[in-house]
């Protein structure tokens, strides 16, 4: 179905412009043999050309090898660009620099209503932008098509707004859907969370598009190469075959010491998961892998998330005042008295790094080994304080309402159902689970080993930084910690290249080595 297109003399649009540099243009080329293929014929298409780097990189490539401009089919070299200063842009760098004049060439469209026409190769760097955060009036015209192209399963998610699905990812099925010939080859430099990291880009891992499949034949992790200046993402270039069935490993270079490693990529667990990167040439078997059994209350989870009110619920002093109070302070509060049954201790990187696990009982929170605390305004079903029980709290109530406005003003489709239920001072990743008396818990963010340890009380995980296992006896802490330790878990993490980055360790990577378990069966996950 048509959609209203965004055009740049309308309102200047610009989405995820990451250029590409000529010589890793050149690269490209010919890694995949395409220069060789343009010479003999086949008709190339830059889907987002922005100013036309890729298309130039095959110009340059000939003249270096001594042909001149009339020996090359530049006439067969194809561009579309939606932002109107870039297309512009290409036109005159192609005139000032070669002389050629390629306007019927190259379209100023927006590549999603652009009408279908087949190319033999595709050489593509689509914008890098989550769909979140694309522009509302933007988000709004494309959405449809995360449908459309097989990379969300039911309009609901994206239509909340909740899907981080790269736009690259997008453009990339509809490029081969509509704009590549059978058995058409396709290269496309690409953030490698389409491929690397768990959730919002598992259907792109089905490597197909409507009936069509297609072959992934490397991947290349540029790693320790800064290809594109000031981009913090990791990323690389792939390349596909159109009609041909994706198998594995792929092979997978990695850029290491200077120079390229060669790697494998495979799956242990289900095509759609994060590839896993090894030397050895083989498919992965998930049966090679522990299996820990859990109660369905004990799944994995991630830390308590503020979103955005870091200031007002966490805390960095902490004093009693009677059996019922406590004073607490942060850079922004100097001194705020709170009830102590709402106050945690909030785990840090310090208590994993000092090899000192502190123990806390259900009355106290002092200890030397505490660095942070927060406020937790909830019962210990893990259900918010409802307005009449925040009001028996004079202190409690009186701090939160002089923080309505900023609390109010959060963002986040989960957290705003619950202010609109009138539940402002609620935070996100809290439950019941949070006041079970032991937690198995790991650094989820920025490290390259894994190590599970067991925060016994009334200890708080932090946001992304943390994941923990809940449980409700030491025996069975004990148990999940010794089989969390199994050296064959961190190896499984360290194979999906993630060390150091935010997507270390996060729950739904540990909870492809869980079964869970009822009454009367186990019931496996995978």
């Amino acid at each position: 179905m048509a959609i209203n297109t965004l055009r740049l003399s309308d309102n200047n649009l610009f989405i995820g412009d990451v250029f590409t540099p000529l010589e890793w243009g050149i690269f490209a080329i010919e890694k995949f043999g395409f220069f060789e293929k343009w010479l003999s014929g086949s008709t190339v298409f830059d889907p987002t050309m922005g100013e036309g780097n890729l298309l130039e990189a095959f110009i340059i490539l000939g003249i270096s090898k001594n042909l001149s401009l009339s020996e090359l089919p530049i006439h067969n070299l194809f561009g579309n660009e939606l932002n109107t200063i870039y297309y512009q842009n290409a036109i005159i760098k192609f005139k000032q620099k070669y002389g050629i004049d390629l306007s019927s060439n190259f379209t100023n469209e927006d590549i999603f209503v652009l009408k279908p026409r087949q190319y033999d190769l595709i050489l593509g760097n689509p914008p890098w932008q989550n769909f979140v955060d694309l522009p509302e009036e933007y988000k709004e015209k494309i959405k449809q098509f995360f449908f459309k192209y097989g990379l969300v399963k039911n309009r609901q998610s994206v239509l909340l707004g909740g899907s981080r699905i790269d736009i690259s990812a997008v453009v990339i099925q509809l490029s081969i859907k509509d704009f590549l010939k059978e058995n058409g080859e396709a290269v496309f430099f690409v953030p490698l969370s389409i491929f690397l990291n768990d959730g919002a880009n598992k259907n792109f891992r089905l490597y197909q598009v409507d009936k069509t499949s297609f072959k992934i034949t490397a991947i290349y992790d540029f790693n320790d190469i800064e290809v594109f200046k000031d981009i913090s993402t990791r990323y690389g270039l792939f390349h596909l075959i159109k009609n041909k069935e994706t198998t594995f490993p792929i092979p997978y270079y990695r850029y290491e010491n200077n120079q390229w490693q060669e790697y494998f990529a495979s799956t242990f667990f289900h095509k759609t998961d994060p590839l896993s990167i090894s030397k050895e040439c083989k498919a992965s078997n998930k049966n090679d892998l522990p299996k820990i059994i859990l109660k369905k209350e004990s799944a994995p989870r991630q830390g308590i998330n503020t979103c955005g009110a870091n200031d007002v619920f966490f805390f960095d002093n902490y004093q009693e005042i009677d059996e019922c109070l406590a004073s607490v302070s942060n850079k922004v509060y100097k001194e705020v008295i709170l009830p102590k049954k709402f106050v945690f201790p909030l785990i840090t990187a310090k208590n994993f790094s000092t090899n000192n696990f502190p123990n806390q009982t259900a009355n106290s929170v002092l200890n030397d080994n505490v660095y942070k605390w927060v406020l937790l305004p909830y019962n210990q079903n893990g259900k918010p304080l409802d307005l009449s029980q925040l009001q028996q709290y004079p202190q409690l109530y009186s701090y939160l309402k002089e923080n309505k406005d900023i609390l109010i003003n959060r963002k986040g489709t989960m957290l705003k159902a619950l202010i609109n239920k009138g539940q402002w001072w609620a935070l996100l990743g809290v439950g019941e689970y949070c006041f079970y008396p032991y937690k198995i818990v790991w650094e989820a963010y920025g490290k390259s080993n894994f190590n599970p340890l067991i925060f016994e009380g009334k200890w708080q995980a932090n946001q992304s930084l943390h994941a923990y296992i809940p449980v409700k006896s030491i025996e069975e802490a004990k148990r999940i910690q010794k089989e969390l330790s199994n050296k064959d878990i961190e190896n499984y993490l360290l194979s999906l290249k993630m060390e150091g980055t935010m997507n270390w360790a996060q729950p739904g990577k540990i909870k492809k080595f869980i079964e869970y378990q009822d009454e009367n069966s186990l019931l496996s996950l995978f």
